[in-house]
């Protein structure tokens, strides 16, 4: 019956579908809720993210700045810890060392050892602090380092007020004794300077050797670059047997450098756990040689020489030892003027000559060699002693290494000596003008009285008075062939001619 009120049936539809749009209302508005939930939340999220992300772009950026800056630190460290190592050792070992980590001792077959040793140090240094100590043997060590710096050498080590150096590792040069007796000289003339600059009067002996090393570095908590053998030793001795503000070499080196210095033969020294050694001072740098008036400093001329005699062969020491002790123990007891000194002051004569006549080459040791043995036929017979001489060096040379066409050349002239015979070059003539070199030296009174006596004692002639009349005619008629001798020797040789005649004229 309900159903047919049109009015119930509205009120009723009205419910329901009121119902019905709350039911909808409360569920949009709950989607909205749920959606602006959401939406909050995502943007929170957003938000959220956002910040993180700039968190964590400032951070990557703090953290690329501290890798920059730490990176910038390693390759400082690194850059010292490569000064460090080049200090500290070679540069060909410290690259080895940078790459490998380690390396292994190697064997030089000739390197040359320079030690130095400050003079009675303890005695020194009482008196001063350890700072002004320190200053002072930095003074000294700093020109000890430009020394060698210079002579391509390497510092070993210092150990207190010993300085250790070494020429010809690790890059072999064949010129390491020639370079490390060159910084010899260097540092020793260092001293002086600053000895004569600080008012001070420190010394030091310094002595060098030359010969066969084992150098690397050992696998040890602290390695270090060192040298062994036994020339080690020997140059420890050999600063030890030196003197202060010499020096000192061994005949090893010797050997390789005589004839660009002046040296001093010492003989052989007794040493300390080694025994006898013989030895040399080096004086300077050969005059000819030299781009300075103490002979401290080499000219082009000097390594223009030194490259020509690399290669030479013969035992030129040894044979100048034999053949002087030879002459020494066979000549007769009368003769007083043909000795061993006159055949070194040949010897020195044809290099000063050949030197100044600008021979640079093997040239000036066959000069040398000739002048060696160019009165050894003295040892047989007084008459023809020429011939002799060029015989016996014939025969003995090749023992010392000489060829046949170094042996012909000095055959040649050895018999140009002879008074009658006319030089046909350049080397003849150095040969006949250094043998009479005296007539224009300060010496000349002197070897004058010798060859006199001898002379006399060997029936060449029968009195003072024949010898100073025939010594008078051969001054006047004798003539020097080289520029060299004509400029060095003529005036003197004048004054030489007064003096005999003089003395002639006094016997008359």
């Amino acid at each position: 019956m309900h159903s047919l009120n049109p009015t119930y049936n509205s009120i009723i539809w009205i419910k329901t579908n009121a119902f019905t749009l709350s039911a909808w209302v409360f569920f949009l508005s709950i989607t909205v809720l749920v959606l602006v939930f959401y939406l909050i939340r995502n943007k929170l999220q957003r938000n959220k993210i956002m910040d993180f992300m700039e968190r964590r772009t400032e951070t990557i950026l703090s953290q690329n700045t501290k890798i920059a800056k730490q990176k910038e630190q390693l390759e400082e460290e690194n850059l010292k810890s490569e000064a460090l190592l080049k200090d500290m050792f070679p540069n060909k070992i410290a690259k080895i060392l940078k790459n490998k980590g380690k390396i292994s001792p190697e064997y030089y077959p000739q390197a040359s050892i320079l030690f130095t040793d400050f003079v009675s140090f303890s005695k020194l240094t009482p008196d001063l602090t350890a700072e002004e100590l320190v200053d002072n043997l930095n003074l000294y060590f700093k020109e000890f380092d430009k020394a060698i710096t210079e002579n391509k050498m390497i510092l070993i080590k210092t150990i207190g007020d010993s300085y250790f150096a070494v020429g010809g590792i690790p890059k072999k040069d064949w010129k390491n004794p020639i370079s490390t007796v060159l910084a010899g000289l260097q540092m020793q003339q260092s001293v002086k300077q600053i000895n004569t600059t600080k008012g001070i009067d420190w010394k030091i002996r310094l002595g060098i050797t030359t010969g066969e090393v084992a150098a690397g570095v050992l696998d040890t908590k602290r390695p270090m670059f060192d040298v062994w053998g036994s020339s080690v030793n020997v140059a420890s001795r050999l600063q030890e047997a030196g003197a202060p503000g010499k020096v000192n070499i061994s005949e090893e080196t010797y050997r390789e450098v005589y004839p660009f210095f002046d040296c001093e033969e010492r003989g052989d020294i007794d040493t300390k756990n080694v025994g006898k050694i013989s030895m040399y001072y080096v004086k300077r740098i050969k005059k000819e040689l030299s781009a300075d008036k103490e002979g401290m400093i080499p000219n082009k001329i000097f390594w223009q020489y030194a490259t020509e005699l690399k290669t030479r062969a013969p035992d030129y020491i040894l044979m100048t030892k034999e053949i002087v002790k030879l002459i020494k123990m066979n000549l007769p007891k009368n003769i007083y003027y043909h000795t061993e000194k006159h055949a070194l002051n040949v010897m020195n004569a044809v290099e000063f000559l050949g030197f100044g006549e600008e021979i640079y080459d093997e040239d000036i040791l066959l000069l040398k060699t000739a002048a060696l043995f160019h009165d050894i036929g003295f040892i047989e017979r007084y008459e023809d002693n020429e011939e002799i001489g060029a015989r016996i060096a014939s025969e003995l040379m090749p023992n010392y290494g000489f060829n046949a066409e170094q042996i012909e050349k000095v055959v040649k002239l050895i018999l140009a000596t002879k008074l009658e015979h006319k030089p046909q070059n350049i080397m003849e003539e150095i040969m006949k003008d250094a043998d009479l070199d005296y007539l224009g030296r300060n010496d000349f009174e002197d070897i004058s009285y010798k060859l006199r006596r001898e002379f006399i004692e060997n029936k060449v002639i029968n009195s003072e008075q024949e010898f100073n009349k025939m010594q008078v005619e051969f001054l006047k008629s004798h003539k020097f062939f080289t520029d060299t001798a004509k400029s060095w020797r003529v005036e003197k040789k004048g004054d030489n001619i007064k003096k005999a005649i003089d003395l002639y004229n006094s016997q008359t």
